[in-house]
């Protein structure tokens, strides 16, 4: 079995050379083997090898005869112990938790706190098993069907190639003494119903059992890295500045659409949406709004996909923009003017430039307002300004600059100028709105 750990590490590059390993210890027979394969390969690996073990404060005596056959065995070995007790009882009635997520929650809590090491735990090749037929009673996708990692973090598992017959047939071999947890063979227990009453079924129909499902983890793993690569991908290709485009996404097959979104979720909102979420979100990608939990909201917009969107102001404001520079609440807004042949062509061209002497009557600065339009430079037709905006995709359309005179709309931020305003052979004066350097 020490060939087969060895195998293990090499297969799923553990960076265990060198390093402080820190070994998941219960007093199993899974975790007693693993303390004794790496205390055996301490040395040529130059391991720093030590042990934690967590009192749950759920099985009273049998949880305290387990602490102290734990203490003996590492003092046998002179392996540093490091140990932590714990009510999960009470810490999952407190957080609303099962007993054995809150167990786990406790358990990974006090790994994080041992400071920089590897975490070794003595999950099996028939743990994942039965972790795989778990997920398949839950309606796993393929992410369920990759069953437990062997490397995730900082945390390895080398016997994860090892079946629990090889691991108590090594443990006989080497007199490797261990305990036994008596709620294992109660099968009231999910877990436990699949390890004593499914899988010895399944082992008449195919002995090698668990090396086929071996198989089909390897695959499964190797089609979810693929899928993983295309996802981090296209979510970069949707993301904007201002969310995510709805319409890119909505284009994907749907095993990506449905990955991408669940990043979105992930990255943006904290949440691992269900799979009725990813349904809602799917339907509202041309334009909706879906309430996914009490606080968190998708809404999709000109096709631009934001999570828990701030409401936009509505409040109208002008200023007059008499002078030629007017500053406002929301920063300072410059104007200048220049002689045409002042400013070299490409920023004649530019969306922030106009035909000064196209102004007639006082000119304002200001946001939209209800039935705004204007026919953009180069256009042959009127549009509204929400029509504009919904082609261009622009958001935050409420404090959008609009400068506009007596005849209306002159220049619109982000969509440029009027036709009636753009620079042409007789334009002798430019007016130049912001930073034509910079923008």
């Amino acid at each position: 079995m020490i060939c087969k750990v060895k195998n293990t590490f090499k297969e799923y590059s553990m960076p265990v050379r060198n390093q402080r390993v820190v070994v998941a210890l219960s007093g199993g027979a899974d975790s007693m083997a693993l303390l004794n394969v790496l205390f055996s390969l301490r040395d040529e690996y130059d391991i720093v090898l030590e042990a934690c073990h967590v009192n749950h404060g759920i099985r009273g005596e049998s949880a305290e005869r387990d602490e102290a056959f734990v203490k003996a065995e590492c003092g046998k070995l002179g392996i540093k112990l490091h140990l932590l007790h714990a009510d999960v009882p009470a810490l999952s009635k407190e957080k609303g938790l099962g007993l054995e997520e809150c167990g786990r929650q406790v358990r990974y809590s006090f790994f994080a706190s041992l400071g920089d090491c590897l975490i070794a735990t003595a999950h099996t090749l028939s743990d994942r098993c039965e972790t795989l037929l778990l997920n398949e009673t839950r309606g796993a996708s393929l992410k369920g069907l990759c069953s437990i990692p062997a490397v995730r973090g900082n945390v390895i598992r080398p016997l994860i190639n090892c079946t629990r017959e090889e691991i108590e047939a090594y443990c006989a071999e080497n007199s490797i003494q261990f305990v036994t947890d008596e709620t294992n063979f109660d099968d009231v227990y999910s877990r436990n119903r699949i390890r004593l009453n499914v899988i010895p079924e399944l082992k008449k129909i195919n002995p090698s059992f668990e090396n086929a499902v071996a198989r089909l983890i390897a695959s499964a793993n190797e089609d979810e890295s693929y899928f993983e690569a295309v996802t981090e991908e296209t979510y970069l290709k949707a993301k904007l500045k201002n969310g995510f485009d709805a319409g890119f996404i909505k284009k994907q097959h749907p095993s990506v659409r449905k990955r991408v979104l669940v990043k979105v979720l992930k990255e943006q909102a904290g949440i691992t949406p269900e799979l009725v979420h990813l349904k809602l979100i799917d339907k509202i990608l041309d334009g909706g709004t879906a309430e996914i939990t009490g606080n968190t909201i998708v809404n999709v917009r000109n096709y631009v996909l934001t999570i828990n969107p701030e409401a936009e102001d509505t409040t109208e404001w002008e200023y007059d923009f008499s002078s030629l520079c007017a500053t406002l609440d929301f920063g300072k807004v410059k104007a200048d003017i220049f002689n045409k042949n002042e400013l070299p062509p490409k920023q004649i061209v530019h969306n922030k430039v106009l035909d000064y002497d196209s102004i007639v009557g006082n000119c304002v600065l200001r946001n939209r307002r209800a039935g705004d339009k204007m026919r953009l430079a180069g256009s042959s037709c009127t549009k509204t300004l929400k029509k504009l905006f919904n082609e261009k995709h622009l958001e935050g359309r409420n404090n959008l600059l609009i400068l506009a005179d007596e005849l209306g709309i002159l220049w619109v931020q982000g969509l440029g100028c009027a036709d009636r305003a753009k620079i042409t052979q007789n334009t002798k004066n430019i007016l130049v709105v912001g930073d034509v350097q910079n923008d």
